[in-house]
């Protein structure tokens, strides 16, 4: 009976043991199909957070006359003003916000001032 249990115990053990190893494995790679739905994913995501801002901006008084587009990455709320402005407060103003929206954690501007020859 003692050599039973000692079988018993050295059985739960290695089902014990190698259950952790299970766990402790490292993940299999995505495959080409799960990367490619989680780039089709994040494009969607960044188009829907570029809209967001790009309304904000331009639904902000001062904002009228200009011609700015909306760059963003909705994974990190980085956003990037890019465009034509007609007078350099404008800039600010733009920042501002485009700050304001819900998510964004940086705003970066690219912003040019129009100069009419």
């Amino acid at each position: 009976m003692n050599l039973r249990n000692k079988a018993l115990t050295g059985v739960f053990a290695v089902l014990l043991s190698s259950s952790v190893l299970a766990q402790t494995a490292a993940p299999a790679a995505p495959t080409k199909e799960q990367v490619h739905a989680q780039m089709k994913a994040d494009k969607a995501a960044n188009k829907a957070f570029s809209k967001t801002v790009w309304q904000a901006v331009y639904k902000t008084k001062g904002l009228e006359d200009t011609d700015i587009a909306v760059f963003s990455e909705a994974r990190t709320g980085k956003v990037i003003l890019a465009g034509m402005i007609m007078d350099a407060s404008q800039e600010q103003i733009a920042q501002d916000a485009a700050a304001k929206v819900p998510g964004v954690q940086s705003v970066t501007s690219k912003l040019t001032v129009y100069e009419a020859h």
